[in-house]
Order: structure tokens, then C-alpha cells, then sequence
């Protein structure tokens, strides 16, 4: 069993031992004289609330925590789900998990292991906090920090996390062993996921070693439906409006939104996750302690989703998709333009098709840390502490399409493809070519271009409609249904592996801080001071799998129907593939380029299924679709299909960065009365190094900038970053804080680095690759988030186990980024004319943002007020609520200020537990107001994107079969609740995120 010991002494001293020895304000604690008060059994649901209560009350600054509950185990399934159940700390989902997370509001947060930062592979260029891939049984506890301090190295611009790992000394004297197995099973997958865990320490005293182990398969699924956006859980960056190119056919006296698309498709992430934790400890003498960490995880995921798409096929979004329902819903731009809400369209026949695409995720990371600590007695305690970090992250991207609608005959994209050889003529297609040559019959799909479908999002979940309409093609009339229900309907429209990364970052540190006592001082009980340089370098690679047409004529990103063996006019003598064989043929007299992709049948080189599961989703009568298994070597299936791969870097998006930081401190530690904290000031000096691409014209076929040349930048910049912390005794339960500081962090480096992408596709008025998008994401010229920070708080800890407190809090940012959208008229188009405007999104510098708000929480064992005798002895409860206002420059459709991203107003935590000595259970309920996750755009008419309330059930129920052995239940997301996302207006849904429900048995044994 785990024991921490807490001894009285005044506050400073406390501060001193978490200097000298690394501990944190979970493991100390002072209350006075120097005598033992109590040993905390760190085990079990009352155990670790006393422990975090704890840790919070004898903090020298404001600090909320999670301690296990025992060895191996956290409160909730993963850290990030753990981490919500803290007051002001907000989390968001991916695939149903936690994943990033914010501290009141915002995600600029510094993340620590044992005090240092850490390399994560999930978070190679990013300075937020996403846990997904560490997993939650390696850690015995984490520590929020909302007020900074100067001898503290995380600080981030709302506060900072640290995970703690368990070290040999902090067990157990002689040999402990933990083990644990759990299965878990999703609503949705309904498939059984293991994991097993253990760990193996010994400790006497003067040496110590530990090595714990996690090995985990999970197969997470989430039902999706809406609007089409490439994000991870849906976004806004392809939805734009009915004037958009041109004017509406119906309903022109009122602008609306209007989709790319609209879609509903399953996916499932496979996570395959390994991870080990090994620390040896040695007790050196005279004061001498050798501490050494080693962690790493090693974890692959399979990201695949597959279902039913209607899109525009970027042809029009004005002749798309018509506004049959309103919400209610109106504003006035500021040109004049009434805009309307709308829940439902008409959408015409583009493109009628279903899709599969996987991402393919390895991801790995390695974390060393060698300290030395000192502590002999004396005035004088500190450590010299070396990290050494590696981290690698490989995404392998495939996709591809099976269309519907025909394009060689009455459709309306008709072009460029569908010339094809001679040995595709042979369904009585007319020959045109000289050498055999016809206009091939891709499919025998959907001809008629005069049908709608319907798409209703007015209720808790869309409907589709308009598939019993009968139509004509090439098996007869028959209804859009019997048409998705043929297999002969289906030919492949496009082939792809795009946006494949290589990530790699190294980092190192080394640091030194000391803590020297001032006995004689009557106001000052010590003095910390330090010095630190930390070393972190990322490359990014991006690039896709192109291949070769026409013996090495042309190469291609879209292997796609819609494409031409062309490179620049068909007819040029200067075009690679003029003239020459298996390239094209002569038409009337002129030479014509054939296809890049032949009728080629949605099963000619793929297994396909029949797919009819689209969730909540109402009206989709079934459709075939690619098994996503097709494409886990995505490399080797382009390989196999077209005979050759070759890798093709996207200059845009690739780039080096160097992040060198210099920081020293000089804090000062004073108690005088009941009042004691910290002053201190930490100065940062930064030594930035960016490596952009120039790039040329994109490459035909694809969104590939060439790399035509590099931009190097490099730059300095002093951060001086002063820090106060008060806390006042105003009686023995009740303690009152103040802090104020200015903080720092940098900036993703994705943000310094990233150069400019154009996103084109084959548009068919012009006949050519027009401009749709374009994204400028880097400027090494931006500058980190800065801020000036205070809060205040009252604390009453009224039991062991029981606490009640209220703080305010304020956020003043100075300077900070955020992304942008503007219509612009700038790049040209593929055949060199600058048509435009088309959106384009960068990150700029603004300032004057604000954050501002208030907590309120409770942690209550009921034992602690009505005494051992009450039928509510074993009942506890943790309540907590937190208000985050913002404002920034940004405005809202209204002229409001807009929420920074991610935050939302109100959260709400309520946890109610049950614990005897066999027997313990919980329920735990989470609740968010709706966030901005996107701003709007010049084709949103500034509309932004919000996720609406959310909230979740989690269940827990334990029982001890004896002292080392125990069985348990988890519950995620029991009640099945979904995420739902609007634009502007709650009536105008954008998609759902539906999550399934995931249930855990498990067991733990100790010996």
C-alpha cells in the first residue's frame, strides 16, 4: 500500500522539501511544528480526495490534482477523462475519447513529466496538451497549475500540467507487484478490447528500481453525419454560400449557407498502444540522491471511415443545393445582405458516390531524465537535472471513391475524362479515335441530371430523401435506390494517397535549481534560484504517392477520371505527352489526351461490402463501399494497382523548426504572520530558427507545391516574466490566495513554419484545375501568446476529506494568433487566369484579448459531518462549476465579441461516490455549454462554427475480494450522447459526432 507521510512545518519549509527532493504538492504537505500529523493510505476514492486536497492546501501556489486511487489506476479510464473532473479544465473528444485539453478556456498549456518537459508523439509540433497516447495506469497522479511561479518550468498562458510517474522510493519497503487485465466493449464496434498492465518495484531504503508496463488493443467508433469538411470531427472550411461564383437559380433575394456536401459514414480507430515505464533510485549519501526515468510508448492507430457522400463535385455551390426549410434565423451583413438559418436543402445530382478513407498512424516516443538531488541537513538543497527526448510520427493517408452518377452521358460534369484506348470500347460505344478511341461508358450508372435529393436536419437527426425518384441510365429506369444497390452502378472516380507526414523532434534540457534557507530571517524563510536551456527540433515532412502514366510522361496525385494524360495544353508539341503512344490519339484531326483513369469498377482491384449501418441517420437505403483493409499499406496498394509509387514532397507543407530556450530565475519565499508565498522573476530568452519551402506551380493532377527553394529565419526574443503568489491563514481551515504574473508560451510550430498550399479541382466551365482554397499557415515573423495573469481565491477545508472553495480569475492576453478567412482573388488558376476569389486562410497576430471567470467546487465526505454512526458514512460527492467569459477583436455576426476557440461559458462536474472496505462505486457527470470551434468566413458570411451542450455519464463500481485483489466495472459515456455542431445558430446543424457507450471489466491484483 502506498503511503505518503505529512509532517508539520511552516509553509516555506514545505516549499524547500519539494525543491530539494522534486516531490510535488500531491506528496507534501506542512501544517506547523516538525512532527508527524497523519500517514494518508493514498488508496481507494476517499483516499485520493484527501490527498488532492492536500496537495491543493499546502501548495505554494494555486494547484488542483488527481491522485490514483491505487497502483494502476487513475479515477477514469485515460488521463484527459481523469483531467475534467478538475474544476476550469475543459476537454475535447476525438473518436470518444479525451484528447486536447484547455484550462479555463484555453489550450496554451505547458505539459510536464516529473517537472521537465517531455516529448509526446502525439504533440510533436504543437505546444497544447493531448494525452492520447500515454496511458493513464503509468501514472500515479497530475497536477494543474492555474498561477505561475518562478522556479516552476511550465507555465503556459492559462496554466500548466504535470503528470507524475511513481518512483522505487515512493513505494513500499522490499518488493511490491502489481498486475491488472480489463476488457472493454464499445456499443457501436461491439468488439472486446484487452489491455494488461503490471509493474514490479523494490525499494530498501538506499536503492530502488520500478518498471511498469501497459499493453493495450482498443477499437473506438463514432457514427458521423453533415456537412463534408476533411477535420478530424468535422469543420466549416468547405462550406460556403449560395452566391458563391455565381447567382442562385431559386431563392436569390436572401443569402444561406450551403454545404460541399452532405454525408454519413462510419469510423472506427484501432489502437494498438505499448508502453513502459522504468525508474532506478539510489540513495548516494551525504545528501546525494541518483534518480533515473525511462518512458516510452509505441503506439500504431488505423483510422477508417467508410459511407454515403452528395457533393457538388466543386463545380457550383449557387446551382447546387437549394434552402427548402428556414429556422427562423436572420441578420443583415454589413453590405446589406439579409442572411437567412437553414435546416434543410434540395441538393442536385454532382455527384452521387460512397468513399473509404483510412489514416494510418506510428507514432513513438522516448523520454530519458537523469537527476541528482541534494539534500544533507543543510541551508542549502537543490538538483542538476538532463533530459534527452526522441519522438517520430508517420501518417499514411489512402482514399478512394466509387461514383454513381455517369460522366460520359447525360450527367452534369461531362468533363475532361472519359476519352479512353481502344480496349475500354467494347460496351457499342461510337469510335471516334483514330486509333480505336471512343468516349467510354464508365459505368452503367446514373445518367439523368434532373433529380434531387432531400436532406432534412430539423429534427435530433437528419433524414435523407428522393431515393425511390426513378431515373434512367445505363441499366434502365429504376430508382436512385436500385441504382445504389448495383454493384454495375459503381466505377471507381478517383484514387488517392495525399498528405502523408513524416514528423520527427528531438529534445534536450539541462537545468539546475537550488533552494538555500534563511533561518535568522524574520520575513524571508528561503530563496530559489536556477538556470535552465532546453534544445527542441522538429522536421516535418508532408507528401503524397504519385504515380507514372504514359511510360513517365505525367504523374499524378488524383489517380481520377476527371484527369488528362496532359501537362499544360493537350495540343503543344511541348506537352510530354504529345504524340506519343498510349497517351492519346487523334479526334477530328486533333490530338486528344486519354484518361488517367479508365472505367475501372469499384471491385476491379478492391474488396467491397454492402453498407447499410449509417447510425441515427434516417432515409440512406444502402450503398457499396471499399473495405477499408484494402488500403493498410497504402504504399504498396498504389504499387500493385499502377505498377509504380514514387514519394512527392508538398513543399507548403513541409518545414524544419529550432526552438532554443535560455531561462534563469530568482525566487524569494517569505512568511511573515499568517500571510507566506513567493515573488520571483524568470527570464526567457528565445533563439528561434525556421526553415520554410518557396514553392512553384502546382504540379499537374494534384495540390503539389514543388519545393523551388528555401526561406531561413532566424530571430531572437527576451521574455522578462515577474510572479507572485500570497496565501493568508485567516484561521486553522480556511486559507485565502492571490497571484499575479506574466507568462509566455510558444506558438505550434506549424504556425512559424508552414508555407502556402492551393488546394485546385477540375471545374468545368473552365475546363480546367481552379483555384478552390488556398492556406498560408506559417509566418516565422508571428509572435509567441503572451499575457498578464491574477486570481483569486478563498479555501475552507472543513474535514479530512472535505473542502469547499471560490476563485475569480483574469486572463489579459497581449498578444496571441488565431486563424483567419478572406476572400481573395490572387493565385491563378491552372490554365494561368486569375479568376478567384477564392478563400484563403492564414494566422494573424492579434491582441487584446481577454478571459475572465469564476470557480466554484466542493469535495465532501459525508463521514466528515455526520460522524461514524450515520447510514451516510461511505457517501461523498464532488461538485464543481466554472464561468469563463472572453472577448478579442474578432466579431461575431451580431458584432459581439467571439469566445477564443475551444471555450465554453459554463462547465459543470458532479460527482457522487460510495465506499466501504469491499465495496466502492461512482457516477460522474460532465457538462459543457457550446464552444466555438471554428470562426466564420467571408463564404460563411462570418457565420462561425459551435459545438452545442454536451454532456456524459461515466460509471465506476469496485469491489475488494480481499486486500490484493479486486474486480471492477467502468462505464464511458453510458447514456450514448452525441456531439452536435451548428453554424451560428442552434436550429442550423452542421454534423453529429456520435459516440458509443464503452463498458470495462477488469481486475487488479497486488502481492
Amino acid at each position: 500500500m502506498n503511503k505518503v507521510t505529512f509532517k508539520k512545518g511552516v509553509l516555506a519549509s514545505s516549499i524547500a522539501m519539494v525543491l530539494a527532493g522534486g516531490a510535488t504538492p500531491l506528496a507534501m504537505a506542512a501544517e506547523g511544528a516538525d512532527k508527524e500529523v497523519e500517514v494518508i493510505e493514498v488508496t481507494g476514492i476517499r483516499g485520493s480526495t484527501k490527498a488532492s486536497i492536500n496537495g491543493k492546501r499546502f501548495a505554494d501556489s494555486q494547484v488542483d490534482g488527481i491522485a490514483a486511487e491505487d497502483i494502476g489506476k487513475l479515477p477514469d479510464v485515460t488521463i484527459t477523462d481523469s483531467l475534467q473532473r478538475i474544476t476550469g479544465v475543459q476537454i475535447e473528444r476525438v473518436a470518444g475519447e479525451g484528447g486536447g485539453v484547455q484550462i479555463r478556456g484555453l489550450p496554451q498549456i505547458d505539459t510536464t513529466m516529473n517537472g521537465e518537459t517531455f516529448l509526446s508523439a502525439t504533440t510533436i509540433d504543437t505546444s497544447g496538451a493531448d494525452l492520447g497516447d500515454l496511458p493513464a495506469q503509468l501514472f500515479g497522479g497530475v497536477d494543474v497549475y492555474k498561477s505561475a511561479t518562478a522556479d516552476n518550468t511550465a507555465q503556459g498562458i492559462a496554466g500548466a500540467i504535470d503528470l507524475k510517474t511513481r518512483r522505487p522510493f515512493d513505494m513500499d519497503d522490499g518488493w511490491t507487484f502489481v498486475g491488472g487485465a480489463e476488457a472493454t466493449r464499445g456499443s457501436i464496434t461491439e468488439e472486446t478490447d484487452p489491455t494488461l498492465h503490471g509493474l514490479a518495484a523494490y525499494n530498501d531504503g538506499k536503492i530502488g528500481f520500478l518498471i511498469s508496463a501497459v499493453t493495450q488493443d482498443v477499437t473506438l467508433a463514432t457514427d458521423y453525419n453533415g456537412h463534408n469538411d476533411t477535420s478530424e470531427n468535422g469543420g466549416l472550411g468547405w462550406t460556403n454560400n449560395n452566391y458563391s461564383w455565381s447567382t442562385p437559380a431559386e431563392s436569390a433575394g436572401y443569402r444561406n449557407i450551403v454545404p460541399h456536401g452532405f454525408t454519413a459514414f462510419n469510423k472506427t480507430e484501432e489502437r494498438e498502444r505499448d508502453a513502459v515505464q522504468a525508474s532506478l533510485q539510489v540513495d548516494l549519501g551525504e545528501g546525494y540522491t541518483l534518480t533515473a526515468d525511462y518512458f516510452y510508448t509505441n503506439q500504431d492507430r488505423f483510422n477508417a471511415r467508410s459511407g454515403f457522400n452528395h457533393n457538388n463535385r466543386w463545380q457550383t455551390f449557387a446551382q447546387y443545393a437549394f434552402a427548402t426549410n428556414y429556422t427562423g434565423d436572420s441578420y443583415t451583413d454589413a453590405d446589406g445582405n439579409e442572411w437567412r438559418g437553414v435546416d434543410a436543402f434540395k441538393m442536385r445530382p454532382y455527384r452521387l458516390q460512397s468513399f473509404t478513407q483510412v489514416n494510418i498512424n506510428e507514432e513513438k516516443s522516448r523520454n530519458f531524465n537523469l537527476q541528482l538531488d541534494y539534500d544533507n541537513g543543510g541551508a542549502l538543497t537543490g538538483q542538476v537535472r538532463f533530459t534527452d527526448a526522441t519522438a517520430t510520427a508517420k501518417m499514411r493517408h489512402a482514399y478512394g471513391e466509387g461514383d454513381i452518377m455517369s460522366i460520359d452521358e447525360g450527367a452534369l460534369v461531362l468533363g475532361p475524362g472519359g476519352f479512353t484506348s481502344a480496349e475500354y470500347c467494347n460496351n457499342g460505344e461510337e469510335i471516334v479515335g483514330s486509333e480505336g478511341g471512343c468516349y467510354g461508358k464508365f459505368s452503367q450508372g446514373i445518367e439523368t441530371g434532373d433529380f434531387f435529393l432531400t436532406h432534412d436536419a430539423s429534427g435530433e437527426h437528419p433524414t435523407f430523401g428522393g431515393f425511390d425518384q426513378v431515373v434512367t441510365g445505363g441499366q434502365g429506369a429504376m430508382s436512385v435506390a436500385d441504382y445504389m444497390a448495383s454493384l454495375d452502378s459503381y466505377h471507381i472516380g478517383a484514387f488517392s494517397s495525399e498528405g502523408n507526414t513524416d514528423d520527427k523532434a528531438d529534445m534536450r534540457t539541462f537545468s539546475t535549481k537550488w533552494n538555500y534557507a534563511l533561518d535568522n530571517n524574520d520575513v524571508i524563510t528561503s530563496v530559489d534560484f536556477g538556470i535552465r536551456y532546453s534544445q527542441r527540433d522538429v522536421d516535418h515532412d508532408q507528401f503524397t504517392y504519385t504515380s507514372e502514366f504514359g511510360n513517365g510522361c505525367d504523374i499524378a496525385q488524383w489517380k481520377a477520371v476527371d484527369q488528362n494524360l496532359d501537362y499544360g495544353s493537350a495540343n503543344s508539341p511541348e506537352n510530354p505527352c504529345y504524340e506519343v503512344e498510349g497517351t492519346g490519339e487523334y479526334v477530328d484531326g486533333e490530338w486528344t489526351p486519354y484518361t488517367l483513369l479508365p472505367p475501372t469498377r469499384l471491385d476491379q482491384h478492391t474488396t467491397v461490402s454492402w453498407q447499410t449501418d449509417f447510425g441515427n441517420v434516417k432515409g440512406i437505403p444502402g450503398i457499396w463501399v471499399i473495405d477499408p483493409s484494402n488500403f493498410r499499406n497504402p504504399r504498396q496498394w498504389h504499387q500493385d494497382t499502377f505498377g509504380n509509387v514514387q514519394r512527392t514532397e508538398n513543399g507548403g507543407a513541409t518545414y524544419d523548426v529550432g526552438l532554443d530556450e535560455l531561462s534563469y530565475f530568482l525566487q524569494a519565499n517569505f512568511e511573515y504572520g499568517n500571510l507566506s508565498g513567493n515573488v520571483g522573476l524568470k527570464v526567457i530568452e528565445t533563439t528561434l530558427f525556421v526553415k520554410q519551402n518557396l514553392i512553384g506551380a502546382n504540379l499537374p493532377h494534384s495540390g503539389l507545391g514543388p519545393d523551388i527553394g528555401d526561406a531561413v529565419t532566424e530571430r531572437t526574443y527576451k521574455d522578462e516574466l515577474p510572479s507572485i503568489n500570497l496565501a493568508y491563514q485567516a484561521s486553522d481551515d480556511v486559507v485565502l490566495r492571490a497571484a499575479f504574473s506574466e507568462n509566455m508560451q510558444a506558438l505550434d510550430l506549424a504556425q512559424w513554419g508552414a508555407g502556402k498550399n492551393v488546394g485546385m479541382t477540375f471545374n468545368n466551365d473552365c475546363n480546367c484545375m481552379r483555384v478552390q482554397e488556398v492556406t498560408l499557415n506559417g509566418n516565422p515573423e508571428l509572435n509567441p501568446w503572451r499575457s498578464e495573469n491574477w486570481s483569486l481565491s478563498a479555501e475552507w477545508y472543513a474535514g479530512e476529506a472535505s473542502m469547499f472553495f471560490a476563485s475569480a480569475f483574469g486572463i489579459d492576453i497581449a498578444e496571441f494568433t488565431e486563424s483567419k478567412t478572406e476572400l481573395r482573388s490572387e493565385e491563378p488558376d491552372g490554365d494561368g487566369v486569375i479568376r478567384g476569389p477564392h478563400p484563403t486562410t492564414f494566422t494573424a497576430q492579434s491582441e487584446g484579448g481577454e478571459v475572465a471567470g469564476f470557480e466554484l467546487g466542493a469535495k465532501v465526505a459525508l463521514s466528515d459531518f455526520l460522524g461514524d454512526d450515520s447510514i451516510f458514512n461511505n457517501v461523498g460527492f464532488d461538485l464543481n462549476y466554472t464561468y469563463t467569459d472572453s472577448k478579442q477583436e474578432t466579431k461575431d455576426v451580431h458584432g459581439d465579441d467571439l469566445p477564443f476557440q475551444g471555450m465554453s461559458e459554463d462547465t459543470y462536474n458532479a460527482v457522487v461516490w460510495y465506499e466501504n472496505e469491499t465495496f466502492s462505486a461512482r457516477l460522474a457527470w460532465n457538462s459543457r455549454s457550446p464552444r466555438l470551434i471554428t470562426s466564420g468566413n467571408a463564404g460563411t458570411g462570418g457565420q462561425s462554427l459551435y459545438q452545442d451542450d454536451y454532456s456524459q455519464l461515466d460509471f465506476n463500481a469496485t469491489y475488494n475480494f480481499s486486500e490484493d485483489i479486486s474486480f471492477y466495472v467502468n462505464g464511458s459515456n453510458i447514456t450514448e450522447e452525441y456531439q452536435q455542431a451548428f453554424i451560428e445558430f442552434e436550429k442550423q446543424k452542421a454534423f453529429q459526432n456520435v459516440y458509443e457507450a464503452r463498458w470495462t471489466v477488469g481486475t487488479r491484483v497486488k502481492f
